[in-house]
């Protein structure tokens, strides 16, 4: 068949342009005559027989691909759902690492499918994957891209070598672009060192050298077992594989392991709310961001009003904020939902983190403040930083000691 033209009718749909093309075959974006978008796949006219047997695996693995057949005729596929776009495109940049570890999770889940059926994927390339308009992830069939490039297995390139285990590998480089934002570069180790990796999660890039051993039995020999390490990555020195002559560095600041949920205490009214140390401290949290006219009048009352109350009117006093992108904040902690920075110099690090801070024992939360101050002072060069949960303030830095508050200031509002 020869190349299909834009807003050309076949097999009763009006086809769209091309998203994406593989060896062999062009997917269209389409609309039928009831007005359904569906994927217009078509065969090419000039495919060898490895191509032609791809493209009739597209019907037969539908199930597996998480794809609907909805026609099919010698040489054109009509299916849904429609894809939007592809694995590569999306707004990785702009997404949080459990957000993009979440879209890798998804095409892991369609791989252990075709497992299932005891058949290999082939590689694994997000040139070659779909989204559909939710930016769900979801294949045509197995072994669609083609068999070179940095996703393809090492055994695949040299020997055309095909197994459950190049699937793993293709899998531990595809968790490589979904972390980095690019493509992994040549390998030729036996064990890859993944330096460039350093500033993310260790339990993550250990979890990658796993993945991609030359060897096959040095990988997970099966997705179940990768997917298990990945749930619990924080969990650094348990999973994965640590190179002996490369050191974990990212190991407290999205590796730290939470602690089960403790049943709540019975509130009691403590002696003294804040200490008299703490009002000294938090008439000096003041200077920095010039609003004592707030405080003048207030004195001691406000000690045992809360550090809450003295935040809550740090942001509404505050001017010159500047929101932190998900690109610049990336590494800080997995517990940060958003990041700023005054324009002080130095500037000061005001950053809020998500509920499952309180999963967190008093140590955990030590360890992770210490390691976000110490990331935030080796990158812009601050000083002094907070720590909120809702308008509670949960930890700061003041100077080079790092305080972490107990329940009292970890309870929102």
């Amino acid at each position: 068949m020869q190349e299909t033209a834009t807003n050309a009718f076949v097999a009763g749909v009006l086809v769209g342009k091309p998203i994406f093309r593989a060896p062999g075959i062009v997917v269209h974006g389409g609309l039928d005559l009831d007005d359904r978008e569906v994927a217009v796949i078509v065969l090419q006219a000039v495919t060898t027989d490895g191509q032609k047997l791809n493209f009739e695996n597209i019907a037969r693995y539908a199930g597996a691909s998480g794809i609907e057949i909805v026609k099919e005729e010698p040489h054109v596929i009509l299916a849904t759902p429609e894809p939007k776009g592809i694995l590569r495109d999306l707004p990785w940049g702009d997404w949080r690492l459990e957000e993009r570890l979440r879209h890798f999770v998804a095409v892991a889940e369609i791989v252990e499918r075709f497992h299932a059926l005891e058949v290999p994927v082939g590689t694994l390339s997000p040139k070659y994957i779909a989204v559909d308009d939710g930016l769900k992830p979801f294949m045509l069939g197995p072994r669609i891209a083609p068999r070179s490039g940095p996703y393809v297995p090492p055994e695949t390139a040299s020997e055309r070598l095909i197994d459950l285990r190049s699937d793993v590998y293709s899998l531990g480089r595809l968790l490589y672009f979904v972390v980095a934002g690019e493509d992994p570069p040549r390998e030729a180790r036996d064990v890859p060192r993944l330096e460039e990796l350093s500033s993310y999660p260790a339990g993550v890039v250990r979890i990658i050298r796993k993945a991609t051993c030359r060897d096959p039995d040095a990988r997970y020999q099966f997705v179940d077992d990768l997917l298990a390490d990945l749930k619990r990555y924080r969990e650094h020195a348990d999973v994965g594989m640590l190179h002996p002559d490369v050191e974990d560095r990212n190991t407290g600041i999205l590796s730290v392991v939470p602690d089960a949920p403790k049943e709540p205490e019975s509130p009691t009214a403590p002696e003294t709310i804040v200490p008299e140390t703490q009002a000294s401290k938090a008439t000096h949290l003041a200077s920095p961001m010039k609003v004592q006219r707030l405080f003048r009048g207030l004195g001691l009352l406000l000690a045992f009003m809360g550090i809450a109350f003295l935040v809550n009117d740090h942001f509404e006093a505050l001017e010159a904020l500047e929101p932190l992108t998900t690109q610049q904040a990336d590494g800080l902690s997995s517990f940060i939902s958003e990041a700023s920075l005054t324009q002080d110099q130095p500037p000061i690090l005001f950053a809020h983190v998500d509920e499952s801070w309180e999963l967190l024992s008093t140590e955990s939360r030590q360890a992770e403040a210490e390691s976000l101050f110490k990331t935030a002072h080796e990158r812009w060069g601050t000083r002094d930083g907070f720590i909120h949960r809702g308008e509670a303030l949960v930890a700061q830095c003041w100077g080079k000691k790092v305080t972490v508050f107990g329940s009292l200031h970890g309870d929102s509002k």
